[in-house]
């Protein structure tokens, strides 16, 4: 059976080297991991970025011109989550975000699932929408 002591002693300066090197590239993996996220956060406080819900957004349903069709969208409203700078989302407000459906290419008079879309300010970038889609059923020709 091999001493503990000749274990530890027999080729120390290369079990030595190996611990401080994998030593070495922990630390650097863990400083980069932890700068990556200082450097995201303080880029969002410089820019004074800013995630905001717009609740109960009402959602209009987008036709041609000429269309005179009623339809009916279930839910009636959404949750809109919007980043932008600060300013620019409190100017913004739940006026000029606008989340939408797209009817203008519907022929069919039963209830169908539609995805939405929204329209925002050029300053101002919508995240999600929820819920991403809706019911729609045409009510009246």
């Amino acid at each position: 059976m091999i001493s503990l002591r000749r274990l530890i002693l027999h080729n120390f300066w290369l079990k030595f080297s190996s611990v401080a090197l994998a030593t070495l590239v922990w630390l650097a993996v863990h400083h980069s991991i932890h700068s990556d996220t200082d450097i995201l956060r303080s880029q969002l406080n410089l820019n004074r970025l800013l995630a905001q819900e717009y609740i109960r957004v009402p959602i209009s349903v987008k036709t041609s011109p000429a269309d005179k069709r009623v339809f009916r969208i279930t839910p009636s409203d959404a949750v809109v989550i919007a980043v932008g700078e600060d300013a620019a989302l409190r100017r913004a407000a739940s006026k000029d975000i606008r989340v939408n459906v797209d009817m203008t290419d519907l022929d069919a008079k039963e209830t169908i699932t539609r995805k939405l879309q929204a329209d925002a300010p050029p300053d101002i970038n919508v995240l999600d929408i929820s819920p991403s889609e809706v019911q729609v059923r045409q009510v009246s020709p």
